[in-house]
């Protein structure tokens, strides 16, 4: 399995209890901050997503759309005012109602040829306008 090859902190949590429970946009801000933290000039986000954010301890005190909402702030913020360029592919799920650079396909079959297609759109984009954003 593909995932037991992944360094550990790359790795999904073993109990799968755990995997129905998604912070999104915790997880975006700490991947952003990790990303930030590197000394290339360009650094591209790629989010691949199978749902809307869900955790049910964070909804049982706070309103139905937290989550939610926290996530567009989160990803207005970081495609208005962070060098990181942000991209998602949702899988079944609409992507497009959060990211302004999004697809969505059907199958997690067809991943492998989204993530060709939005980083060759977005380097495409970026030759469009005569260099990097």
């Amino acid at each position: 399995m593909a995932c037991r090859r992944a360094p550990a902190q790359a790795r999904p949590p073993e109990r799968s209890g755990l995997l129905k429970e998604n912070i999104d946009g915790e997880a975006l801000l700490w991947a952003h901050n990790r990303l930030m933290a590197r000394p290339e000039d360009r650094r591209i986000l790629m989010v691949i997503s199978d749902g809307a954010p869900v955790d049910d301890s964070t909804l049982s005190v706070n309103s139905g759309n937290y989550l939610e909402r926290h996530l567009r702030q989160v990803i207005g913020w970081i495609e208005a005012k962070s060098p990181v360029e942000l991209i998602a592919i949702g899988i079944g799920h609409d992507v497009t109602r959060y990211y302004s650079r999004a697809v969505t396909i059907m199958d997690a079959e067809q991943l492998g040829g989204a993530i060709v297609d939005q980083l060759a759109a977005l380097f495409d984009e970026d030759k469009a306008k005569g260099g990097r954003r």
